[in-house]
């Protein structure tokens, strides 16, 4: 009768080809946090960073969310900074000049915008 297992250097390629593969992928599905800092008065800062404006609040509420654990963070003030190569109105006229264009040409659209145009920090406490 003959043994039909896989061969022990074929299991641990497998296992390891499963594994990377999986932490792969859970790489890419992961929302990137930021630091948060302790302030006076037991409260938070942080800072989130986007290519939109919703983006960037996005991440900094996540990173007060997961700050706070199973208590609400209570934002306490907030700011915005752009820090696109153009101004925002002048940027999204060239994307949108860049679209119809493209569109015409049947190119690529040029893309300006980068994952840190945005910053949005929070000032928070959690209640």
């Amino acid at each position: 009768m003959m043994n039909r297992t896989v061969s022990t250097p074929r299991k641990h390629l497998a296992i390891f080809a499963l594994l990377a593969g999986t932490l792969g992928l859970s790489a890419c599905q992961t929302t990137p946090t930021s630091p948060v800092m302790q302030r006076a008065n037991s409260t938070y800062e942080t800072t989130g960073l986007g290519k939109t404006k919703v983006q960037a609040q996005q991440n900094a509420l996540n990173s007060a969310k997961k700050s706070c654990g199973m208590r609400e963070p209570i934002i306490i003030n907030d700011s915005v900074k752009f820090n696109g190569m153009l101004d925002e109105r002048t940027g999204r006229m060239v994307e949108q000049a860049g679209s119809v264009l493209g569109a015409v040409l049947g190119t690529r659209t040029p893309n300006l915008s980068r994952d840190d145009d945005y910053e949005y920090t929070i000032n928070f406490r959690c209640q």
